[in-house]
């Protein structure tokens, strides 16, 4: 009987320790998958459409849209962050209208407008080093402006990823346009992929008529990522500090857009 117990007690405490185990790892799985979701989350692009090929269409436009940020919210949650699926293996250009709608609250800045997404698409501190991609967009910046102050003297300007970045986050090349609320911007991107891992590409950014950046450029070195194959939209604050944050909404209003390979 003795015996009959202590095996009969040596069988349940392996069970405990067994269903211990098992709990242990659902747990890490969890842990992981909250991760994964949370490093996808934290990215400041959100492609739709997946893969793109040779079929997909270069041309494209979109009408007038107004895009809220939100309180105290950085990154893609706190405005917008969606794309279109173009393909081109040469010069690519997109055009479109931006307007900071009034009483905006310029904050420190964040990324606005519509831009040009390359191979991998490269953006959120995510830099084309490895040659695979590259994205050229534009953001807003108010060197004065805070959680706390509604900041003055606010200015567009580029912000590149590509091959030959000197940091980690998009390449702003010190060029700047200073812009104010309730005037409305024509705004300009064009791209020229370069050829191999030569610097024979090109970003150009205008604002209402003016070159505010020409630079000969080296996109990517790898062959199978030399195309563009997404125009973005990204509206959203930050920055990830909380300082890039606003406690009022605002509002951008985009009256209209079109892109096309030339």
């Amino acid at each position: 009987m003795k015996k009959f117990l202590k095996l009969t007690s040596v069988l349940f405490t392996l069970a405990l320790v067994f269903y211990s185990c098992e709990k242990e790892q659902d747990l890490d799985v969890s842990k992981a998958v909250n991760k994964d979701t949370q490093q996808i989350a934290g990215k400041d692009t959100i492609t739709a459409g997946g893969a793109l090929d040779n079929s997909s269409t270069a041309k494209g436009s979109t009408g007038a849209r107004t895009i809220t940020l939100q309180t105290n919210t950085l990154s893609c949650p706190g405005g917008l962050c969606t794309s279109y699926g173009v393909w081109s293996t040469g010069v690519y250009t997109v055009w479109f209208t931006m307007k900071f709608n009034n009483g905006f609250y310029w904050s420190r800045g964040g990324k606005c407008g519509y831009g040009i997404l390359i191979g991998d698409q490269n953006t959120g501190g995510d830099p084309g080093w490895d040659g695979n991609g590259g994205s050229a967009r534009f953001m807003w910046y108010c060197p004065n402006g805070s959680n706390t102050a509604k900041g003055s003297g606010a200015y567009l300007q580029p912000y590149v990823y590509y091959k030959d970045q000197p940091g980690q986050y998009g390449n702003d090349f010190g060029k700047k346009y200073y812009i104010q609320e309730g005037v409305t911007y024509n705004c300009q991107i064009s791209v020229k992929l370069n050829t191999g891992s030569n610097t024979d590409g090109y970003v150009k950014y205008y604002v209402n008529g003016t070159e505010i950046l020409n630079q000969k450029i080296r996109w990517v070195t790898n062959d199978a990522k030399r195309n563009v194959n997404a125009v973005s939209l990204h509206t959203f604050r930050g920055g990830s500090q909380s300082y890039w944050t606003s406690p009022v909404t605002s509002s951008i209003y985009y009256p209209s857009a079109t892109w096309d390979a030339l």
